[in-house]
C-alpha cells in the first residue's frame, strides 16, 4: 500500500491538483513524476533497504515527496518536527544512526550553530540559498526517473521512527512497521470514510502521528486532495480554509481549535462542505463540542491515541457520540482497562488502559529495557487510566503520572476538576496539575484562561467547581493566564506547569525568568536543586572551585572576602551568585554566608554552561552580570 500511495489518484484523474503547498498546487502525476526522480536520486546515492532517513521539514511538497520515495526505496524515515530544539535533533540523528538528514534551510542554521551535523555524512538542504561545505542542494537529489525494484516491502520491516519530545528525558525513537501503518490506515478509513471527494486542510505536522496517520495517508490513498500549512497561525489557517477546493476535513488539536474558534474571522468562514474535523491529543473541554457545531453546523469528533498505539479510541464520526468520552475502540484495535493485576475491570471502575493490534509499534529504537516496560505480550501500556461505561464508550481520567494524590486517600483525576471548571460561561481553557503541598502530600492547582471580554476572580471559580465536586477536588489555588504552554505536539505541557509552580518563587523573582521563554524555562527547571540553609551557614567559601551558581529565593545572604572578612554586600530575593567562577573558570572570588534562614536554586556547573551554549540571551544574561561583577559595580559573590 505505502509502495504505491498515489495508485488511486493516478486511476481516478493523474492530472488533477492534489497537493497544495505554500499555496500552489501540484498533480497526481507531478507528485508521481517528482516521488521517482527522488527515489532514483536516494537509490544513486547509495541508501539501500533498512537505512535511516532523518526528515526535518516543515509541512510541504518536499516533505510529502520524502516520505513517498522513501516507502518506495523500502528506507526508514526518521520523522522529526522542524520544532524541536536543534539538541534533540542531534541527539535523534545520532540515537537513530541515520545515514541522510534531510533539512530545511532556516532549520540547518540552528543546527550547524549547535554543532550536532559531524556525525552525518549526507545532508540534503531543501531551500533557495546555494549551499556550501560539501551539503547537497534538493534539487540535485532528484534524479532521472528509472525503473526501481517494484517489490514491496515485508510487512514486519520498519517504515517511520518517529521520536516524541520529553520534557525531563531524552527523546524516544517509536518504530512503526510498514505493516502497522499500511494495515492501520485502512482500519482506520473503516471508521473515518474518506473518498476521492474529501480535501483535507492539514496544519499540524505530517511528521507526527495525527497529522501522518489519520490525515496525509488516509486522505492519498482513498485518492483524495491535501492541503498544507507549514505552520499554524490564526490568518494563514483562516486563509486556506476560505481558499477553494472547500475543505471537507479538518484535524486540530484542542489548543489550537479553542483559540482558533475565539476569532471572529473563523465564525465568518463557509463551512457548508465541511463533513469531519477531528481533535485529539489533548481533552477536549465541553463547550468546545457545543461552540464548534453552532459555528459549523458539523459536530466535533474527538478521538485519543499515542505515537505507539496510533488512534485507539474515537467517538464515531457519523453516529452517536458522547461529548466528554473518547468513544469507541477504533475498528480493529483492542483496548482493555484492567487493575494493578491485568485483569479487566468492571464498567464504571478506573484503571489502566492498555492497547493491542495490527497497528501499534514494534518497540522503541535502541531501547530494550524501555521496550520491555512498555509493549508486554503484544499490549502496550500506555500509561492512560480511563474507564469504559455500560455502552462500551471509554472515559479518558488522565494520565497515571497525572493523578493527582491529596492526603491518604484522595486520588483526583485533573480532567474532571478541568472539565467542571470549563462549565464556568467565563472559562475557556483549563488545565489542573498536583503541586507538592507540605499537609496533603499534593494540592491541585487550576490554570485557566478566560473567554475574550468575560471575567471571574479565583475565589470565584473555586466556589463554582465546589458546587459540583467532593470538597477534595477543589483547586487550593486558581491562576488566571493568558496561554497554557503546549509541547510540540499540541498536547498540554502539564510537567512545565508543575515545574513552573513548584520554582514560582524563583521565576517571579529572577529577572530573566519573568519573560523567559518556554523552551528555556524547560530546559532549565529540571536541572534545579531546592535547598535551605541556617543563619550562619556558609553557601560558598572564597577560593573554592566554581562547581554551582544559586538563585536566591528567600532570606538574605551576605557576601564577604579577605581575612579578617569584608563585607562586600548583602543580597535579596531575586538575586544569583556563583556565575563569575564557572564563566571565567577560576576559583571563586567571594565567600557567601546566610544572614537568616535562605532558600536557593543550585544550578550545577555543566547546566550553566549548557544552558548558556543552548540560549544565546540567557548567556548575555550571566556574562553581563559577571562583568559588572569584575568592574566593581554589583559584587555577587563570584
Amino acid at each position: 500500500m505505502l509502495h504505491h500511495l498515489l495508485k488511486r489518484s493516478l486511476e481516478i484523474a493523474p492530472d488533477r491538483p492534489i497537493l497544495e503547498s505554500r499555496g500552489a498546487w501540484t498533480t497526481a502525476a507531478e507528485l508521481e513524476r517528482m516521488t521517482a526522480r527522488l527515489a532514483s536520486g536516494l537509490a544513486a546515492a547509495g541508501l539501500e533497504q533498512g537505512d535511516r532517513v532523518a526528515l526535518v521539514l516543515p509541512n510541504g511538497l518536499e516533505a510529502v515527496a520524502c516520505f513517498l520515495a522513501c516507502f518506495r526505496m523500502k528506507l526508514v524515515v526518521v520523522s522529526l518536527d522542524d520544532e524541536f530544539h536543534p539538541l534533540q535533533i542531534g541527539y535523534a540523528l545520532g540515537h537513530s544512526g541515520a545515514a541522510m538528514l534531510i533539512v530545511s534551510q532556516a532549520c540547518l542554521r540552528g543546527l550547524d550553530e549547535a554543532r550536532v551535523l559531524e556525525g552525518v555524512s549526507r545532508v540534503i538542504v531543501v531551500g533557495d540559498e546555494p549551499t556550501t561545505g560539501g551539503r547537497r542542494s534538493f534539487e540535485s537529489l532528484l534524479g532521472a526517473e528509472r525503473t526501481l525494484p517494484s517489490d514491496v516491502a515485508e510487512n514486519d520491516c520498519p517504515a517511520v521512527m518517529i521520536y516524541t519530545s520529553g520534557t525531563t528525558s531524552r527523546p524516544k525513537g517509536v518504530v512503526l512497521s510498514y505493516g502497522a501503518l499500511s494495515t492501520g490506515v485502512q482500519k482506520y478509513l473503516a471508521r473515518v470514510t474518506l473518498t476521492a471527494d474529501d480535501v483535507a486542510l492539514i496544519v499540524s505536522p505530517i511528521s507526527q502521528p495525527l497529522a501522518l496517520r489519520c490525515q496525509l495517508l488516509p486522505t492519498l490513498w482513498v485518492g483524495g486532495r491535501v492541503s498544507l500549512l507549514e505552520h499554524f497561525s490564526f490568518a494563514g489557517y483562516v486563509e486556506a480554509l476560505r481558499r477553494p477546493p472547500a475543505k471537507t476535513f479538518l484535524t486540530l488539536t484542542p489548543a489550537a481549535l479553542g483559540q482558533i474558534m475565539a476569532t471572529a474571522d473563523f465564525r465568518g468562514c463557509d463551512f457548508s462542505g465541511l463533513r469531519i474535523c477531528l481533535s485529539g491529543g489533548d481533552r477536549v473541554p465541553p463547550r468546545l463540542f457545543e461552540t464548534f457545531e453552532q459555528v459549523t453546523g458539523v459536530s466535533l469528533t474527538e478521538q485519543c491515541g499515542s505515537t505507539e498505539t496510533g488512534p485507539y479510541a474515537m467517538n464515531p464520526p457519523f453516529g452517536r457520540k458522547k461529548v466528554g468520552s473518547i468513544g469507541l475502540p477504533a475498528h480493529g484495535v483492542l483496548v482493555a482497562v484492567v487493575d494493578e493485576h491485568g485483569v479487566d475491570v468492571p464498567a464504571g471502575t478506573v484503571g489502566d488502559i492498555r492497547v493491542s493490534g495490527p497497528g501499534i509499534m514494534d518497540g522503541y529504537w535502541n531501547e530494550t529495557a524501555l521496550t520491555r516496560k512498555t509493549l508486554k505480550q503484544g499490549w502496550v501500556h500506555t500509561g492512560d487510566l480511563g474507564r469504559f461505561d455500560e455502552d462500551g464508550y471509554l472515559w479518558f481520567v488522565g494520565r497515571k503520572k497525572d493523578v493527582i494524590v491529596r492526603g491518604f486517600a484522595y486520588k483526583i483525576g485533573p480532567s474532571e476538576v478541568e472539565a467542571a471548571l470549563c462549565e464556568h460561561p467565563a472559562v475557556r481553557e483549563a488545565c489542573v496539575i498536583g503541586v507538592p503541598d507540605p499537609t496533603c502530600g499534593e494540592a491541585p492547582h487550576a490554570y485557566v484562561i478566560l473567554q475574550p471580554g468575560m471575567a471571574a476572580t479565583p475565589d470565584e471559580l473555586r466556589d463554582f467547581v465546589a458546587g459540583r465536586l467532593a470538597a477534595f477536588m477543589v483547586p487550593a489555588e486558581v491562576h488566571v493566564i493568558a496561554e497554557i504552554p503546549s509541547k510540540g505536539s499540541g498536547k498540554i505541557d502539564r510537567e512545565l506547569l508543575r515545574m513552573r509552580a513548584i520554582t514560582a518563587a524563583l521565576i517571579e523573582q529572577v529577572p530573566f525568568f519573568k519573560n523567559a521563554s518556554s523552551d528555556f524555562l524547560r530546559d532549565l527547571i529540571p536541572r534545579l536543586d531546592a535547598r535551605t540553609f541556617a543563619p550562619g551557614d556558609v553557601l560558598l567559601y572564597e577560593g573554592d572551585v566554581g562547581d554551582e551558581m544559586y538563585f536566591l529565593t528567600r532570606g538574605q545572604v551576605e557576601v564577604v572576602r579577605g581575612t579578617p572578612a569584608q563585607r562586600l554586600t548583602v543580597l535579596a530575593p531575586g538575586s544569583f551568585f556563583g556565575e563569575l567562577a564557572i564563566l571565567k573558570d577560576a576559583p571563586r572570588a567571594a565567600t557567601v554566608r546566610a544572614l537568616t534562614d535562605v532558600e536557593v536554586y543550585a544550578l550545577r556547573r555543566d547546566g550553566v554552561v549548557e544552558l548558556a551554549r543552548q540560549h544565546a540571551d540567557f548567556d548575555g544574561y550571566l556574562q553581563a552580570a559577571a562583568r559588572r561583577y569584575e568592574s566593581g559595580l554589583e559584587p555577587a559573590g563570584g
